[in-house]
């Protein structure tokens, strides 16, 4: 009675064995040529041709035009942060849409600063607030150290919303949210 088990046990394993025999052979032909398709794509993508090396350069362009949008979005608020610790508060201004800050801007604490030796800035990664591929609106995040004459150093963290002005493409702010940070 113990061999006739055994025996089933012995011919289903070698039923499944030839199973996994047969179908390891019939797929190696379509491999095969799925590799020598992938090679040949692979070599001309290589030296430059074929639809994948122009998706690739597309693609490259694509992100360095999106990597060139955000710089500039940083650099213009920067460059207002500068404009703001100086004594021509219009300067200033011209950063915002319609060249004025909106009557609650969301810094008004920062605004009020007098006697302002520096501000530092660090920004973080912005971003998007649009599905353009390169995009049109932006959320910078940003903390701010500000040096006041006479005052012990004060923190602020918040956010800048930027968007690509229509007259020139360049950026402009359009919404801000810094407050000061208390420890």
């Amino acid at each position: 009675m113990m061999k006739r088990p055994l025996l089933l046990f012995v011919l289903l394993a070698l039923v499944a064995v030839g199973i996994m025999l047969l179908r390891s052979c019939g797929d190696t032909a379509p491999q095969d040529s799925a590799d020598a398709a992938t090679s040949s794509q692979a070599g001309r993508a290589a030296d430059g041709t074929g639809p994948d090396a122009d998706a690739a350069a597309r693609a490259r362009a694509i992100a360095r035009q999106r990597e060139e949008a955000m710089h500039a979005a940083v650099s213009t608020l920067h460059r207002y942060l500068a404009a703001l610790g100086g004594t021509d508060r219009a300067a200033a201004d011209a950063f915002w849409a319609g060249k004025r800050p909106p009557a609650a801007s969301g810094e008004a604490d920062l605004r009020s600063l007098e006697k302002l030796r520096s501000l530092r800035s660090e920004n973080g990664k912005p971003k998007p607030l649009d599905s353009e591929t390169v995009p049109n609106a932006l959320e910078i995040p940003i903390e701010l150290r500000a040096s006041l004459q006479g005052q012990p150093l004060r923190r602020y963290r918040g956010w800048y919303r930027m968007r690509r002005a229509v007259a020139d493409g360049g950026w402009e702010i359009t919404s801000a949210s810094i407050a000061p940070v208390t420890r």
